[in-house]
């Protein structure tokens, strides 16, 4: 993922507790993405390559917005944000110790893109500046296309056909509508966007 320019100065305080959340979501979504990595079905023996790959990706793209946001943040005049979202991180340490099997991994993975991808186009509408709220939309789009390849994924995992989880995929082999599965909504929904300053 390449990384947004053109930051420039901020001058709106009121964009440092929205950067800061969303930076929050993102160090929650790397940390959980890494140690997803360690387990048997995530990175391990027990897993499925594309869902390993799916891991591998997202960990670059993470720790890219990790540091433009913590620029963002600097920027805007704020103290970037280190640690991982105060709500969610408890349902990462909830759900990380029952994680058995490839789908486990991709649901637990599933809400944290969304809720990611939900609360930055949120964001976006408030951010002061034009170059603040393309971040927020160019950030937002990479987690929104995270969160449509593991919907893909999980509808085949939860099919029980984990054999079509390959790249390239057989198209011929693939159930009806799994094209479309990645796409569910016709207007990016923002119902569970982390509040601004949750992540404060």
């Amino acid at each position: 993922m390449s990384r947004p320019t053109g930051l420039g100065a901020q001058t709106s305080t009121g964009d440092v507790p929205a950067l800061r959340t969303a930076s929050s979501l993102v160090v929650l979504a790397l940390s959980t993405y890494r140690s997803l990595q360690t387990l048997p079905a995530g990175g391990g023996d027990s897993g499925v390559p594309v869902v390993r790959e799916l891991l591998n990706a997202a960990v670059v793209e993470l720790g890219d917005a990790r540091s433009v946001l913590a620029t963002a943040t600097s920027a805007a005049g704020g103290r970037p944000q280190t640690a991982p979202d105060p709500s969610y991180g408890p349902v990462v340490g909830t759900a990380l110790p029952t994680v058995r099997t490839p789908a486990d991994v991709v649901g637990l993975a599933l809400t944290l893109e969304d809720v990611l991808a939900q609360t930055l186009v949120a964001d976006a509408a408030g951010l002061s500046t034009p170059a603040l709220r393309a971040t927020a939309v160019q950030l937002a789009s990479a987690a929104a296309a995270r969160k449509a390849n593991l919907l893909v994924v999980n509808t085949l995992l939860s099919s029980g056909r984990a054999d079509l989880v390959v790249a390239p995929p057989d198209l011929a082999s693939l159930p009806a509508g799994v094209g479309t599965v990645g796409f569910p909504d016709t207007r990016f929904p923002t119902s569970k966007a982390s509040p601004v300053e949750e992540g404060n």
